[in-house]
Order: structure tokens, then sequence, then C-alpha cells
């Protein structure tokens, strides 16, 4: 088989195929210089260049560079994902590389080859928040908390403090003015809650009108002092001249000897009793069990 048909064959190979030599510049590549000609220039090539010279994000020049270096000392092999930027667009690539040893078992370079995986990383990626999201109101759901639940807690969390919320009057207004109007509430709400708490505060949508409010490395009285500022700003508020109010109850733990689930229930049972004394008897409920 003649160079020209070899060359061809490796052209026609789905995805990128590269080899580098042992100073790490690229001896042949079959689609990678169209893929990083930023500048546009019929005569680009990055052959005898190595990935310090023609990667438009340094920082993966440099990582790229010293894998090749490693791998050629090493004489093992490489794979994973690479994220990877071209003007405003986000890629994702699976690289693949290894080490090319010769006829004596030296390590003569390295052979790469790089699929674009873009499409089906965005398509998971997608299908992952949707899957943890709460579409009306964009904060985590059910099923995150109890993801987040599953794991264990930095040291940096603590004190941790949790508050459970929920929306008064929410049923009055679906029943008297439609669920278009309760959506109005629910969302008006939540962008109210996010402008007060904290960036680190993470906000789940566990029902309906039940929310759990959780806030790392928060002591209590900075927690109440939170919720406050909430109750504040429900009170400001109307939807269809339907007073909003919002009743909440919080535990802040101290330090991971102390069970999670179980503040959330002792957080849950206050905002109850709060409820409760705002409009009278109501059914308990319990969140995040399970």
């Amino acid at each position: 088989m003649d160079a020209e048909n070899l060359k061809a064959i490796i052209n026609a190979i789905p995805g990128n195929v590269f080899f580098k030599d042992t100073q790490c510049r690229y001896r042949y590549a079959s689609h990678l210089c169209s893929m990083l000609n930023t500048i546009g220039r019929p005569d680009f090539t990055i052959i005898g260049k190595t990935d310090l010279d023609v990667q438009v994000q340094r920082e993966l020049g440099e990582q790229y560079y010293k894998e090749d270096c490693e791998l050629l000392k090493s004489g093992g092999e490489l794979e994973y994902v690479s994220e990877m930027k071209f003007g405003n667009d986000t890629y994702y690539y699976k690289i693949q590389k290894r080490a090319v040893h010769g006829t004596d078992d030296s390590v003569i370079g390295v052979v790469g080859v790089v699929t674009d995986i873009t499409q089906e990383t965005v398509l998971r990626q997608k299908l992952e928040y949707l899957s943890s999201t709460d579409a009306l109101t964009g904060l985590k759901n059910r099923a995150s908390l109890m993801l987040w639940l599953s794991q264990p807690l930095s040291p940096d969390s603590f004190p941790l403090s949790v508050i459970s919320a929920d929306f008064d009057n929410l049923k009055k207004l679906n029943d008297t003015f439609g669920h278009a109007a309760g959506d109005t509430y629910l969302t008006t709400g939540t962008k109210m809650m996010q402008n007060i708490l904290p960036d680190t505060a993470c906000l789940y949508r566990t029902g309906g009108d039940e929310f759990l409010i959780v806030i790392p490395s928060c002591p209590e009285e900075e927690c109440r002092t939170f919720i406050n500022k909430v109750d504040i700003a429900f009170k400001g508020c109307n939807i269809e001249n339907v007073p909003m109010s919002i009743s909440m109850g919080s535990v802040t733990i101290a330090n991971a000897g102390q069970n999670v689930q179980e503040a959330i229930h002792v957080a849950d049972e206050r905002m109850y009793e709060q409820k409760r004394m705002h409009h009278g008897s109501q059914p308990r409920r319990t969140v995040a069990q399970g």
C-alpha cells in the first residue's frame, strides 16, 4: 500500500488522528490543522509545532504538552474528555493518547485520536438539568435534594443552616384566579428569596408550595436575619390583591455529627407551627423523607 492510500485511509477514520515525535511536535494530523486555524490562513499548519505553539487556550496547550512529555517518559496511555472553546462556542472532545514503541521498544512518539462528542455531551447535560430542576422556578427539585442528602458534607459547610419554607395562600390564588396566578406567586416569591439569600444558598422546590433552603457556613443568628428579610419582603407584596405570605422554620447544624435529615424534619415542624399560627390548623406533612 502506497503512502497516499494510507493517508486517505487515516483521514477517513471518524475522529482526528495525530502523531507527535519525541519533542512533542506534530508530525501528522488528519483534521487538527483546520480545527486550530483560527487565523484563517490557507498556509497555516501545526506540523512541526507543539501544543504550546498552536492551542488557542494557553492552559490547554500547557496541559497537552505536559501530558505528552509524561507519556514519552512512561510509555503509557491516557483517555479523558476535554472542553475546548472556539470563539463563543464550547466543544467537548474525547482524547485518547498512547506512546508509540519502535522496533527496539524505545518510545518514538505519541499517537492519538480526538473524537468530537459535543452533541451527545450537550444532550446529556440537558437531560441532567431537566431531571434535577423544577421547570417553573428553575430551582433544584426534590430528586436533586435527595441526591444531595446521599452525599457527605464538606467540613467547610458547617455551621449549616436549613430553612423549611411554605408559600401561604397559594391554594386560594389557584382556586380564585387560576393556576397562572399561582405560578406568578411562585416565580415572584422565588426571585425574592434569591435576591435576599446569599449566593452560597441552595434552594430546592420540594413540592407545590414547599421549599427547602440550605445555607452553608451560616450561623443561627445570620440565618434568622435572612428569614426576617424574606418575611418582610413577602409581606410587602400581593398577587391579584391576595397578600403574599411565607411560613418558615429553621435549624442550624453545628457539625457533621448531627443528622441532616432529622434537622430538616425539625425545620419542617417549626415551619408548620408558624403556618398554623398564621392560618389555623393545617394538615401535617414531612419534607425530604425517603
